[in-house]
């Protein structure tokens, strides 16, 4: 796995025109997606020039000293992100049990699953008894021995 240089402010200079700043937002989201070689996609708030901080999509180019911003996509609205979760989620991405671990940590997840799911379905599921079957498991430690 690479390690992310802890780059916060850059410059990236185009061949066309002059230098183009850029600050990645201290406090804001800055998620490693995927990476390959010294190449790594990345989820992050960036701010470029002077203007505020977007939600954006893009590759950068790692290496010990600095971090080399590529093609990308930034969002333009507060809206833009939300409707790419539902798109994907609606398409079959995601693990479907992480996507549900991540959303159980909401404050409105337990309302809006009683919305969606309807709330004699949540209480029956609730009330279903699990059963383990123990021949499915195995100790370890017996493989070891």
């Amino acid at each position: 796995m690479l390690t992310l240089v802890n780059i916060r402010r850059g410059e990236y200079r185009m061949a066309s025109s002059g230098p183009i700043t850029f600050t990645i937002k201290e406090d804001g989201i800055n998620e490693l997606i995927e990476e390959r070689g010294n190449m790594v996609t990345m989820l992050r708030e960036v701010a470029w020039g002077n203007r505020e901080a977007h939600l954006e999509v893009r590759k950068w180019i790692v290496s010990p000293d600095e971090e080399k911003p590529m093609r990308g996509c930034s969002f333009m609205t507060e809206e833009g992100p939300h409707k790419l979760v539902e798109i994907m989620a609606d398409n079959g991405y995601g693990d479907t049990k992480n996507v549900l671990k991540a959303l159980s940590k909401r404050e409105d997840f337990d309302d809006a699953l009683v919305k969606t799911v309807g709330k004699k379905k949540l209480d029956t599921a609730k009330e279903t008894e699990v059963s383990v079957d123990e021949e499915e498991f195995f100790d370890p430690k017996a493989m070891v021995e």
